[in-house]
């Protein structure tokens, strides 16, 4: 959204998203114990359901959006992080797809309640709100800001990121408390951005030919033809 200018705002936004959370089996994933009752979850071809706690989302959230795959946690993180954001589900949570636009719902139901621990904290909120103290303490992670400018760093600068430069966009983050539009700042400034030759940058002109050689009419085209369009 436009509005997510922060790091921690993007991470809550994606998390909620109902592609992600139906792609990551989210939706799935219930509290110790929790049975269906009446209709709920029994007769929806495209919300089966529940069974019992799914990893998938908790997992993907530390591996990939935050801390990364040597960020510093465990299979117990995990696992505890996934019963955080127990009730992370969709609307409608019975038959009504084509009735309802899916969206977010936290089910107060399924979630596994109580304090949990992980990555060194322990986190007493209720209900949803545990699941957004854990987003936020993720955000402002010293192993997301790396992860995260290593990414960018790779991406726009080099597939072996410069390591100076990956400290130079790390350090935006951490001060900045992940406001993304410093961090991008920092990754323009970077000296190594503009190391010629550019290997992860097209000039102008290559942009230009790039998306009239996506076009239906020119593709085959003579290469001097595209130069003169």
């Amino acid at each position: 959204p436009q509005s997510a200018r922060r790091c921690a705002d993007m991470l809550l936004a994606a998390s909620r998203h109902p592609a992600m959370i139906l792609y990551l089996d989210n939706h799935l994933s219930v509290r110790k114990g929790w049975q269906p009752h009446g209709l709920r979850g029994s007769r929806s071809t495209a919300f089966p359901p529940p069974t019992a706690l799914n990893e998938n989302l908790a997992r993907e959230i530390l591996e990939l959006h935050t801390l990364g795959v040597n960020g510093g946690y465990t299979q117990a993180d995990v696992t505890e992080f996934a019963r955080v954001i127990t009730g992370w589900t969709v609307r409608p949570t019975m038959f009504d797809l084509e009735q309802s636009r899916p969206g977010f719902l936290f089910d107060s139901d399924r979630h596994e309640p109580g304090p949990k621990t992980l990555l060194g904290g322990t986190y007493a909120q209720k209900g949803v709100a545990q699941g957004e103290a854990v987003l936020h303490h993720l955000a402002a992670h010293t192993a997301t800001a790396i992860h995260v400018a290593t990414k960018l760093a790779r991406h726009f600068i080099a597939d072996d990121p410069p390591p100076a430069a990956v400290a130079r966009i790390a350090r935006a983050f951490r001060d900045s408390g992940g406001y993304l539009p410093t961090v991008h700042a920092a990754l323009l400034d970077s000296p190594e951005a503009w190391t010629q030759p550019l290997a992860k940058l097209k000039t102008p002109i290559e942009y230009v030919v790039s998306c009239l050689r996506a076009l239906p009419a020119l593709r085959g085209a003579q290469p001097q033809a595209l130069y003169a369009v």
